[in-house]
């Protein structure tokens, strides 16, 4: 079992994380150098210079006694103290739906003229 998983983390790695791999020069969505560098072995310069300026400013980046709370499954929902709740991607699918609506109800009048 601990092959099978060691080569199942190869595989992802090499992979790549959101697209980005050690061979590929461009540059991703920030998150996305940010998680590679996490998740690899804290090579990639650029996720490195962005965690770098997320602590300057304040933030904690490696945790604190809360932010586990998300990623641990032995924590309920209901029980955790903090939980991360995306903002923009509900405005986005709430946006899309009212401009849905409005091309059918205008479909629906232009279909009655």
């Amino acid at each position: 079992a601990a092959q099978v998983v060691e080569e199942l983390s190869e595989l992802v790695l090499n992979s790549g994380v959101a697209g980005q791999s050690p061979s590929k020069p461009e540059v991703k969505c920030l998150h996305a150098q940010l998680a590679d560098h996490l998740c690899r072995d804290h090579s990639n310069p650029l996720g490195e210079a962005i965690l770098s300026g997320v602590a300057a400013r304040g933030v904690a980046v490696h945790g604190d006694s809360q932010c586990h709370q998300q990623c641990d499954c032995g924590v309920a929902r209901e029980a955790a103290t903090w939980w991360y709740t995306p903002v923009k991607n509900k405005q986005k699918l709430f946006t899309r739906l009212e401009r849905r609506k409005q091309r059918q109800v205008a479909r629906l009048e232009a279909a009655e003229e």
